[in-house]
């Protein structure tokens, strides 16, 4: 395998149990629904980016389970799905779980 080629499949490593598989990527977008819900009913941490972040995967979600039904096989839109998809994803965590909301006091 040349090597350009390697680190786009390492790259895309984290994203490959979801392709073609609709309901992990609901599974996910129910679990950042879970965290906002979680966070927000606490109320220390900032809960939007995870409401954010879970509607990025159950965006994917239908949209892969209508490739999977088709039988795409060569998925170019993953290229800019995946990193766009990931941002999203870290974004979140970092912003929503890592920074408290800070007092109006």
């Amino acid at each position: 395998m040349p090597d350009g080629m390697q680190w786009l499949r390492v790259a895309f490593m984290p994203f490959e149990p979801f392709i073609l598989h609709p309901e992990r990527i609901a599974v996910v977008a129910v679990l950042f629904l879970a965290g906002y819900a979680l966070l927000r009913s606490t109320g220390r941490f900032r809960a939007w980016p995870l409401l954010v972040a879970s509607g990025a995967w159950a965006l994917w979600a239908p949209y892969e389970a209508f490739a999977t039904a088709m039988g795409y096989n060569i998925r170019v839109e993953l290229l800019v799905l995946c990193p766009v998809l990931a941002v999203v994803t870290i974004w979140a965590l970092i912003v929503g779980c890592l920074a408290p909301v800070r007092s109006t006091q």
